[in-house]
C-alpha cells in the first residue's frame, strides 16, 4: 500500500469519516515556541500527508485580515529558528493543494480552530474571504458528512469556531459545523457528544481528555474507549490519543501512549472514526490505516 494514495482503495461511495482515518493533533508545531510544552509535531504538513495522515488539527489566530498559525499562547514559524515571520495559513495551504494535486484519489480533514483565546468571528471571516475565496474548487465546505467520492482532491472544512452572521454565509459553504465544541478540560474519563445541527445533522462522540497524565490517560480513557468499538451505528467518532497532563510535555506523554495503541488490536470489523495523535510513527499511521481493510 502506499501511503500517498491510500484512500484510492476505498469505496468512493462509502460516507468519509465513516473511514478509521489518522490524523495529527496540532498538526502545525514543527517551528513552534516554547517547544517542551507546545511541539506535538515533527513533520511538516506536507510530509504527514506522503506519510498516510488525512485528518489535520489547524490551530489559528486573526491577524489583520490574514490567519496566523499558533498553538494556544505559542507562535508557530516557518524556520527552526523561531525569528522570522510567524507562519501564514497560506503556507499550510500551499503543502495541502500540493499534495491533492499529486494525489487527487485523497482528501484532508481540516479541522479549523480559533486558538487565540477569544470567540471572535473574524477567524472564520479571514479563512472565507482571503483563503478559500481564492481557490474554492479545491475545498468541500457544505454542513454535512459527504462520500468519500465527493470530497477527493478537495480540503473538507470542519468549523471549530463561531462565524458572524452574513448574508455570504449558508449551509452550503461553511464546513461542518463544530462551534458548539465543548472543551474537555477537567478529569473525568467519559467522551462528549457533539451534534453538528443544519438540514443533514450528524452525531459524534468525541474523545479529547487532555488534562491526564500519559498512564490515566490510556488506562481509563483511551483504552476503554476503544474496547467499547462496535461496527458503525450512525454515530462519528472522534478519538484524540494526546493528551497535556503533567509534566512530561507532549513528546514525553506520547512516548509512553503510542507504544500502548500500537499493541492494542484493532479488528476491521469495528469502527474506530477519526485518531488524532502527537509524534506519530509511519507504523501507527499504518495501523490505522489498515483497520478500513479485511485481512
Amino acid at each position: 500500500m502506499k501511503l500517498e494514495n491510500w484512500m484510492a482503495a476505498i469505496d468512493g461511495n462509502r460516507d468519509l469519516l465513516r473511514l478509521t482515518i489518522p490524523g495529527t493533533h496540532d498538526s502545525v508545531t514543527k517551528y513552534v515556541q516554547f517547544a517542551y510544552i507546545c511541539k506535538t509535531q515533527e513533520l511538516t504538513i506536507y510530509e504527514q500527508l506522503n506519510m498516510g495522515i488525512r485528518a489535520l488539527d489547524i490551530r489559528v489566530e486573526s491577524g489583520g485580515k490574514r490567519l496566523k498559525m499558533v498553538h494556544g499562547f505559542a507562535k508557530v514559524f516557518t524556520t527552526a529558528n523561531k525569528t522570522g515571520k510567524q507562519m501564514d495559513l497560506s503556507h499550510v495551504l500551499e503543502q495541502c493543494y500540493d499534495f491533492l494535486h499529486e494525489n487527487p484519489s485523497e482528501t484532508i480533514v481540516f479541522q479549523f480552530k480559533n486558538d487565540s483565546g477569544k470567540e471572535n468571528e473574524k477567524c472564520f471571516d479571514n479563512l472565507f474571504f482571503n483563503y478559500i475565496a481564492k481557490a474554492p474548487e479545491m475545498w468541500f465546505c457544505e454542513n454535512r458528512v459527504p462520500a468519500l467520492d465527493e470530497a477527493r482532491g478537495k480540503i473538507y472544512l470542519i468549523r471549530r469556531c463561531k462565524m458572524a452572521d452574513r448574508p455570504e454565509f449558508n449551509e452550503k459553504n461553511t464546513g461542518l459545523d463544530f462551534s458548539r465544541w465543548v472543551e474537555q478540560d477537567t478529569i473525568a474519563p467519559e467522551p462528549l457528544t457533539l451534534n453538528t445541527g443544519g438540514d443533514r445533522p450528524a452525531e459524534f462522540i468525541i474523545l479529547d481528555r487532555f488534562k491526564y497524565k500519559p498512564e490515566p490517560r490510556w488506562n481509563e480513557c483511551v483504552k476503554p474507549f476503544l474496547d467499547k468499538a462496535e461496527p458503525f451505528d450512525g454515530r462519528y467518532i472522534i478519538n484524540y490519543l494526546s493528551t497535556a497532563g503533567g509534566l512530561k510535555g507532549p513528546r514525553g506523554n506520547a512516548e509512553y501512549i503510542n507504544p500502548q495503541f500500537m499493541k492494542y488490536p484493532l479488528d476491521p470489523a469495528k469502527y474506530y472514526g477519526t485518531v488524532y495523535s502527537d509524534f506519530p510513527t509511519k507504523e501507527l499511521v499504518m495501523k490505522i490505516i489498515n483497520a478500513n481493510f479485511e485481512r
